[in-house]
């Protein structure tokens, strides 16, 4: 009779092996609790041994979580004979069974969106600054210094904005470099500062001597510049006033931005949130100062406001950097931190000048169409850069959170980081796409008395739609594969659209047509991203293709 009752047993842990649901599991230790209970008080002996095989059999695979955490308090509870009771020793596991048990793979959690907006709304506020702060500027310029003005700030802000875009790949290089080293936990806490410290100080070096070259070139080569961009002459003045004044400051631009990223990869957003507004104030007051009154200074005093609020945003951040021990020493990079460094800045430079060259063969196109069209032009791209900034948290997001788990082929967190994303990328385009429409449709009224230039923005309007709702959706996609370091893959796509995009733009005769070339340009690129993380390929893909083996096996 005890041999039939151990077979029963083995046969009855043999099926709780194999079932999954956490449910019918309790109900097959019920089942065993009963049989041995009854088994006790008809006096047919102690199970101890039957105890510890239970024990053996029941982790058939290695878990990190504890054979008491497994089974659930209320058979732990003092009086009640159980196999797993603590108070009675005989049948109690074996303390090597406990101490020598491996760590295996837990199921990750799932990404929290609460989690994710606390990060991306202050991220949000920091990357709409600037974009809004162009959009005041040109307010100012359009109704003090009229359409020329305001045409004027065209050309000038490719050759400001647009270069300083340009090193961008410094920020995006910073984001990968620091979140790797520092290494946070999911809570965003217990990073590795001195890692993070040491990785963003050849970023920071590099960002301050781009901008000293970048501002001697400025004061000596802007009207060279303007008379390549083929500037109308009488724009000329205006446009180069504003150059001389941003161009000045190129240094502290460029080293702002590699502090914001340092903050933003070891996951504050409050701070650099607090001291980009601060600046915001202070751009708003100098706009109200240099352009009204008193000294009615135009584009140059839209420029100055400008350049004062950067350097003032630029010394509390790196203030903030060194209140966190973050902030790191201006060196010449080593021989392993340059290649680290270029790992990341070679292959998106590349990718960064195809997509600089779409927005100037774009302000190239609109300049051909008259002085009128280019205004229209100024108006509508600052307003489509302004919504197209509500994605960068999140692609923020995905350069913080993504590294990590791509490196260690994590497939279930890195889809599961991924689905919520996108998910916030999908709803959020169409309300911030609607916000861009209802913007030039019904607000060009504010930047711009001309009603022939009021006209263009209005009937642009569609297409800013649909330009702002991909764009957003693009983003989002191309912070996943930064994250992946898929830059070969950005580079080809980058280079097609970017030789697609140039041979429609000569046929485009008007404003619609040409942001509509932009808007090809990025659904494209947002498919073929899909597609390559869909079929496996890449890093980002290999991670998911690895994940949805290990759960078909």
């Amino acid at each position: 009779q005890r041999g039939q009752i151990h077979k029963d047993e083995e046969r009855g842990l043999i099926l709780y092996r194999k079932m999954k649901d956490r449910s019918n599991c309790l109900k097959l230790l019920f089942g065993l609790q009963v049989v041995i209970g009854l088994h006790r008080c008809v006096g047919f002996g102690s199970f101890a041994p039957i105890s510890a095989h239970a024990h053996t059999v029941l982790s058939p695979r290695p878990t990190s979580v504890s054979l008491n955490r497994r089974v659930p308090d209320a058979w732990k509870r003092k009086g009640r004979s159980s196999l797993f009771n603590a108070d009675h020793e005989e049948n109690s596991p074996p303390a090597d069974l406990i101490k020598n048990e491996a760590p295996a793979e837990e199921k990750p959690a799932k990404a929290s969106k609460r989690e994710m907006m606390g990060f991306a709304i202050p991220a949000l506020g920091i990357f709409l600054t600037n974009p809004l702060l162009s959009n005041i500027d040109n307010a100012f310029v359009g109704k003090i210094a009229g359409t020329a003005g305001l045409a004027a700030l065209s050309p000038a802000t490719i050759c400001t904005d647009q270069m300083l875009y340009l090193f961008s790949f410094l920020g995006r290089a910073t984001t990968g470099l620091v979140s790797r080293a520092y290494a946070a936990g999911p809570d965003g806490k217990g990073g590795n500062v001195n890692a993070a410290r040491e990785a963003a100080s050849a970023p920071l070096t590099v960002a301050v001597i781009c901008g000293l070259v970048l501002s001697g070139l400025y004061a000596a080569f802007t009207p060279w510049m303007l008379s390549t961009l083929g500037v109308n002459p009488a724009l000329r003045t205006d446009a180069a006033s504003y150059i001389h004044w941003r161009g000045a400051i190129a240094w502290a631009a460029l080293a702002q931005s590699v502090a914001l990223q340092v903050l933003l990869a070891t996951r504050d957003a409050v701070t650099p949130l607090k001291i980009v507004a601060m600046a915001a104030v202070f751009n708003v007051i100098g706009d109200a100062l240099f352009c009204v009154w008193p000294f009615r200074w135009g584009c140059a005093g839209a420029a100055a406001a400008t350049s004062i609020a950067t350097l003032v945003s630029s010394g509390f951040m790196l203030r903030a950097l060194a209140k966190r021990r973050l902030l790191p020493s201006l060196r010449v990079p080593g021989a392993e931190q340059l290649r680290s460094l270029l790992e990341f800045t070679g292959p998106l430079l590349a990718v960064t000048i195809t997509r600089l060259l779409g927005f100037v063969a774009m302000q190239r196109q609109a300049m051909k169409l008259g002085v009128t069209q280019l205004a229209g032009y100024q108006l509508c791209i600052n307003v489509v850069i302004f919504f197209l900034l509500f994605a960068e948290p999140l692609s923020q997001l995905s350069q913080t959170k993504l590294p990590s788990l791509v490196d260690a082929e994590d497939g279930d967190a890195v889809l599961a980081n991924l689905k919520s994303i996108a998910s916030l990328a999908i709803c959020g385009s169409l309300a911030v796409g609607g916000l861009a429409f209802s913007a030039v449709r019904f607000g060009s009224g504010i930047f711009t008395g001309d009603a022939g230039v009021q006209l263009l923005a209005q009937q642009t309007a569609p297409a800013i739609f649909l330009n702002v709702v991909t764009a957003i959706v693009c983003v989002a996609a191309d912070g996943a594969m930064l994250a992946s370091r898929d830059f070969g893959f950005m580079l080809a796509v980058g280079i097609s659209t970017y030789v697609m995009q140039m041979r429609l733009l000569g046929s485009c005769g008007s404003l619609s047509g040409i942001f509509s070339t932009f808007t090809l340009r990025l659904g494209i690129y947002t498919v073929a991203c899909v597609v390559r993380a869909a079929s496996g390929r890449g890093a980002l893909g290999r991670a998911i293709q690895k994940r949805r083996r290990f759960a078909i096996s």
